[in-house]
């Protein structure tokens, strides 16, 4: 019982470090922000956060991560009411440009390759993360014969993602406003999908 206790409040602690870390990043900007700046705002010693985090770099990752798996959470319930592939891709595009537009607007990021960065720092990778979130949608979809019926889910969900992670790097488009997730929905909607569906219905929307 001890043991728990104790983790618990290890965990507890944690995190209220990371929630700092976080209000800090939203006031002052990831670079400007300090060891120190986190301890004050967290309303615990400078050495408390040292023992979880041992440097700087550290505690921006994990922070970073936190709040991934806030965004990913937040996707999974809404891609829960949805029927369609297509609709799935587009509510989490909604959810994924308000996260990026969250990241250049309160978090005060130097440029895009610093974000790119800062969302690919968790410990499995941006990419290798996202694409994993996406394979069971794929894989129901491809049970619902919605996607080609000899479709490589994991190489789709690759290429689903790699086109999510591309917003990061290049967000000016004549196709659709990125400082708008419905629009990037929408856009996403459209053509994203369109490229894994049986053949013979590519062919027919052609017509």
């Amino acid at each position: 019982m001890a043991a728990n206790t104790e983790s618990l409040a290890d965990d507890s602690t944690r995190t209220r470090i990371l929630e700092a870390a976080l209000l800090c990043f939203k006031q002052l900007g990831i670079d400007k922000t300090s060891l120190i700046d986190v301890a004050r705002t967290a309303d615990l010693s400078r050495g408390t956060v040292y023992r979880y985090f041992s440097d700087r770099q550290s505690l921006i990752d994990a922070t970073v991560e936190r709040n991934t798996e806030n965004y990913y959470g937040e996707a999974a319930e809404v891609m829960a009411r949805e029927r369609t592939l297509v609709d799935q891709i587009g509510v989490f595009a909604e959810v994924f440009a308000r996260n990026i537009n969250n990241y250049r607007r309160n978090w005060l990021v130097n440029d895009d390759k610093e974000l790119l960065r800062l969302l690919a720092s968790d410990r499995d990778g941006g990419l290798r993360r996202m694409s994993m979130f996406i394979v069971p949608y794929v894989e129901a979809a491809k049970a619902r014969a919605e996607v080609a019926p000899d479709l490589e889910v994991r190489e789709a969900s690759e290429w689903i993602a790699r086109m999510f992670m591309s917003l990061t790097v290049m967000p000016g488009s004549t196709a659709f406003d990125a400082s708008k997730p419905k629009s990037f929905r929408t856009f996403l909607e459209r053509y994203m999908v369109d490229g894994l569906a049986p053949r013979a219905a590519r062919t027919r929307r052609k017509r």
